[in-house]
C-alpha cells in the first residue's frame, strides 16, 4: 500500500501540465499544475499546454477503442503516460528538472509520512471498534458478555424511568407541564441546529438553498485542498470556510423555522 501511494505521488508530480490550471484527474481528463517553483516561461507554458492537449486527445481516443482487450488498452495507456512524462521533462531546463526531482523527493517523503499516520489511525480505530479482539474469548464468554450487556441496558432504562418518576413527585403539576414544554423546545431546536427537518418540514426554497450552499462549500474546499499554499495557511482557509458554511447554514434553517412558525394553523 505504501509503495502504491508513493508511485501515485510520483506520477502526479511528473505528469503535470499548465501553471494556472487546477490539479485534476489523471489520464489527461483535466490539466495538472506544474509547481510554481519551476517558474516556467511563457513559451514553456504554451508547449506544456500543447503536450497536454495532445495527451488528452490520445487518451480519449484510446478509451473509446473497443477492438482491443482490456490488458492491451492498459499497456497502451501506460505507454502514453510515459510519453507524456518524457515530453514534459524535455520542455524543462536542467535546472528545472533538478528542482522537479527535489520537489518529488519532498512530496514522496510527505506521502510516506501521511501513509504511516493513516496506518496508525486505522490500527487505533480497529482497536477502538473491537478492543476485545485480542482476548481470544470463547463462545461461552461472548454469550455471557452479551447477556450482561443486554441486562445492563434494560436496567439503565428502568433506572432512568424511575429517576424521572421520582423527580415528577417533587415537581408541581405546573412545573411538570413547563418542563414538558421545555423538552419539546429543546428537541425542536436540536433538529434545526443539526439541519434536520424534525416535525417541521423545510420549504423547497430552503432545501434548494442548503443544497447550493453545500455544493459551493465542497467546490471551495476542494480548491483550497488542491492549492499550493503553505500548510498553515491552507488549514486556516479551510477553518474559515467551514465556520462560514455553518453560519450560513444556521441562518437558512433559522429563517425557514420562522416561516414555519408564522404560518397560520
Amino acid at each position: 500500500m505504501k509503495r502504491l501511494l508513493l508511485s501515485l505521488a510520483i506520477l502526479l508530480c511528473v505528469s503535470l501540465t499548465t501553471v494556472n490550471a487546477q490539479e485534476g484527474r489523471r489520464d489527461g481528463r483535466r490539466g495538472f499544475s506544474l509547481p510554481q517553483e519551476l517558474n516556467l516561461t511563457t513559451e514553456q507554458q504554451q508547449k506544456v499546454e500543447s503536450v497536454n492537449a495532445d495527451f488528452k486527445t490520445k487518451m480519449s481516443e484510446l478509451r473509446e477503442k473497443s477492438d482491443i482487450s482490456k490488458e492491451d488498452k492498459g499497456t497502451k495507456m501506460r505507454e502514453l503516460r510515459k510519453e507524456h512524462r518524457d515530453a514534459i521533462n524535455n520542455i524543462l531546463t536542467p535546472e528545472q528538472q533538478a528542482k522537479m526531482k527535489e520537489l518529488q523527493s519532498k512530496r514522496e517523503k510527505a506521502m510516506s509520512m501521511k501513509g504511516k499516520r493513516q496506518g496508525r489511525k486505522m490500527d487505533m480505530r480497529a482497536q477502538h471498534n473491537n478492543p476485545m479482539k485480542d482476548l481470544n474469548l470463547t463462545d461461552a464468554q461472548k454469550q455471557q458478555i452479551k447477556t450482561l450487556n443486554e441486562d445492563y441496558r434494560t436496567k439503565t432504562k428502568e433506572l432512568a424511568q424511575q429517576h424521572l418518576n421520582d423527580l415528577n413527585k417533587i415537581y408541581t403539576p405546573e412545573q411538570q407541564a413547563k418542563l414538558k414544554d421545555m423538552r419539546k423546545d429543546f428537541a425542536k431546536n436540536r433538529h434545526f441546529a443539526n439541519g434536520k427537518r424534525g416535525n417541521m418540514k423545510l420549504d423547497e426554497a430552503s432545501i434548494a438553498k442548503l443544497k447550493t450552499l453545500k455544493e459551493n462549500y465542497n467546490k471551495e474546499k476542494r480548491a483550497i485542498e488542491l492549492s499550493r499554499i503553505a500548510p498553515d495557511a491552507q488549514k486556516q482557509k479551510l477553518s474559515d470556510l467551514r465556520d462560514n458554511f455553518r453560519k450560513e447554514k444556521r441562518q437558512i434553517i433559522s429563517e425557514a423555522r420562522k416561516v414555519q412558525e408564522n404560518k397560520p394553523a
